[in-house]
């Protein structure tokens, strides 16, 4: 009797505000195997790993365990795939025990509790997970990668039999980063997951997963295991980067930067065929000295420091160019309101902070999101209305990426909004979507930072 794949993904599209961002994407993976996808931001890894875990609308055919998602209730779905985000939202009050118990929710009834079987499946789990000793410990207190353990230790005691892991070692350091990825090996070996990884570092996506695909503008440039896919003239072509490939003795390789032949990517051309062409890289034109020129959309994303920074820069040049400038912060407000709104009101910016601050110190998260909705029918208002020049709309990503505001509405309203009207948006983990449309995109990466050490955020420099 045949084995039925554990993911099945037939034809896989995905559009957003009538932009195609994803394009017929097909795969399928068995129990124990490991699928990793790569490639530049907006490529499309995300999209794909929303869609295979239904929670973003598409075409095309996605089988879990040889079951159609689109016939399956939404616990149904949770049974069979456990989902660790980028950015987790993560009671920072709630223990480690409480925490990794809410994994076992699919298989509650609709009005019944935990019982024993549950609370004792949730102690196995943290075992495992070497967690046991932190059971009675706050979220909030857990070093980055404790924390990432738990999150990935909630997943697994949901006993889905397939993981989706949407950039899982971002925000840690090397030493935090290697013990999450050895840990997600080890127990997809010994468990038979099913595991989809969306991947940053190609140097990890080339030792860990069985199959690599790489995508390029939501399209599969190439599947296989990782030397055939992570050539260096394959990353040179679709990074623009130049890589020495080295074999690894244990197998697969390693990706090494090297300053050397550094280039445009290729540009990618559909024929009326609808197939796919590599051309050379251009030279970009250079822009006339005078006439019209239209408005931006600027989007500052990653893990790094800098991000809502370098926007209120850009607001201060605004601002000396006599532009009507705007800005509406989403969720930075009270204890967290930034030195530069004193100085950007008295030069005579509008200045809205409509969020509950930051979700980690929100006392009621329906609240919260209430607040975040009110933030963008703000920001929808004022981009619409023509009557500034510059808007900013700070930490928007965050209430996107949460599902409190529609992705579709927010990149219409940017895609059509008045021609003179430039925006920028800050934020971590941008969608596909929304680096698509922007102008420029810029992705600031954290090496270092002095929270890792224990020091605390301070007012003058950080805020």
């Amino acid at each position: 009797m045949k084995t039925a794949n554990a993911i099945e993904v037939r034809g896989l599209s995905v559009s957003v505000a009538d932009h195609e961002i994803v394009r017929d994407v097909s795969f399928s993976l068995l129990r124990g195997q490991w699928l990793g996808m790569v490639g530049p931001n907006g490529a499309g890894k995300s999209t794909i790993m929303r869609a295979v875990a239904g929670l973003m609308a598409h075409t095309g055919e996605v089988l879990l365990e040889g079951h159609p998602i689109d016939r399956m209730s939404s616990r149904e779905l949770a049974r069979l795939v456990a989902v660790v985000p980028q950015n987790p939202n993560v009671p920072e009050a709630m223990t480690v025990s409480e925490y990794v118990l809410i994994g076992r929710t699919p298989h509650l009834s609709y009005l019944g509790k935990e019982d024993s079987a549950d609370r004792q499946q949730t102690t196995d789990t943290l075992q495992r997970m070497d967690l046991s000793a932190f059971n009675d410990r706050e979220m909030g207190s857990l070093s980055g990668g404790e924390r990432q353990r738990a999150v990935i230790a909630r997943a697994l005691n949901q006993g889905a039999p397939i993981l989706l892991l949407d950039e899982p070692t971002s925000a840690l350091d090397v030493g935090h980063q290697q013990e999450v990825l050895d840990m997600v090996d080890h127990l997809r070996r010994e468990d038979g997951l099913a595991v989809i990884s969306a991947m940053h570092d190609l140097s990890h996506a080339g030792q860990y997963p069985d199959q690599v695909m790489l995508l390029r503008s939501g399209r599969v440039m190439a599947t296989g295991p990782a030397e055939d896919v992570l050539t260096a003239d394959a990353i040179l072509d679709h990074y623009g980067a130049s890589v020495r490939i080295m074999a690894e003795p244990t197998g697969g390789v390693s990706v090494v930067p090297s300053r050397t032949a550094r280039r445009t990517p290729v540009i990618l051309h559909e024929r009326p065929d609808g197939t796919v062409e590599a051309l050379p890289p251009v030279k970009p034109p250079v822009r006339a000295r005078h006439g019209e020129v239209r408005s931006l959309l600027i989007v500052n994303t990653g893990y790094g420091k800098g991000k809502s920074t370098a926007a209120f820069g850009m607001l201060m040049r605004a601002a000396a160019r006599n532009w009507d400038v705007i800005v509406i912060q989403f969720i930075k407000s009270g204890t967290w309101k930034v030195g530069e709104e004193k100085i950007a009101r008295a030069l005579g910016v509008e200045w809205w902070s409509l969020g509950d601050g930051f979700t980690w110190d929100s006392k009621d998260l329906d609240e919260t999101q209430a607040a975040a909705v009110e933030a963008w029918a703000a920001a929808k208002a004022a981009i619409e209305s023509g009557k500034h020049d510059f808007v900013l709309l700070d930490e928007l990503t965050y209430p996107i990426s949460w599902g409190w505001i529609p992705e579709e509405e927010v990149l219409s309203t940017l895609r059509d909004r008045p021609p003179h009207v430039n925006v920028v948006v800050t934020g971590r983990d941008a969608t596909d979507g929304l680096i698509d449309i922007a102008d420029t995109a810029t992705e600031m990466a954290k090496i270092k930072h002095a929270y890792d050490s224990g020091i605390p955020a301070r007012r003058g420099i950080d805020f």
